[in-house]
């Protein structure tokens, strides 16, 4: 399974990995092929390079509009290779506190003995709890293949090669609780007026 982690924090993620939130097509003028045509030409020689065809996609060119903007953090109309990495260094060191906020909640939410390490039956826990899954008999034998100093519980980075690497196939999921559908309410059993009898008549 590829990282189980990314369950918990995925839209963040997602959020973090794109420099800008990208415009849906109701945000952008509606064109015709021509119009895209005459608009992408910019030469105006009824003729289109690679280059300005790739104009021709209005949501695209301004999606990578925006992300041109918000790279060029000097506004000078040029993203320098300094801000180009300073973005994605950010966007990453950014990812990397993110996993270790959640890395670090996870073990004080579930090390119950406070020894640093994970024990079988918490790892248990963690499956049930936070990914709806349940371990198999084989459990065990999987839990020792990460537990690489065989101490019987997984430390910080014995727990991320788990996560990163457990096989999803020998888990199935936890069974959903039943639960009740509200009964369907019933129709008035009452007569309409035209129903009711009148002067010992029932029409």
């Amino acid at each position: 399974m590829r990282c189980l982690s990314i369950l918990a924090f995925v839209f963040v993620a997602g959020v973090l990995s794109k420099p800008v939130d990208p415009r849906t097509p109701e945000d952008v003028p509606e064109e015709t092929p021509s119009q895209s045509f005459t608009r992408s030409d910019a030469n105006k020689d009824d003729a289109l390079t690679f280059e300005e065809f790739l104009h021709t996609d209005l949501v695209f060119e301004q999606i990578k509009r925006d992300e041109f903007n918000n790279l060029d953090s000097n506004k000078d109309g040029i993203v320098s290779k300094e801000e180009f990495d300073a973005h994605y260094d950010a966007e990453k060191q950014a990812g990397d506190d993110l996993k270790a906020e959640y890395f670090g909640q996870l073990f004080e939410d579930f090390d119950d003995d406070f020894d640093l390490k994970l024990d079988i039956d918490e790892v248990k826990k963690i499956l049930e709890s936070r990914f709806l899954l349940k371990t198999r008999t084989n459990f065990p034998e999987i839990f020792s293949k990460f537990d690489a100093n065989h101490d019987g519980g997984l430390d910080l980075s014995e727990y991320q090669k788990f996560d990163a690497d457990m096989p999803f196939h020998e888990l199935d999921p936890v069974a959903a609780p039943i639960q009740t559908k509200k009964p369907i309410l019933a129709f008035k059993t009452e007569k309409l007026p035209m129903m009711k009898p009148i002067a010992g008549k029932i029409f």
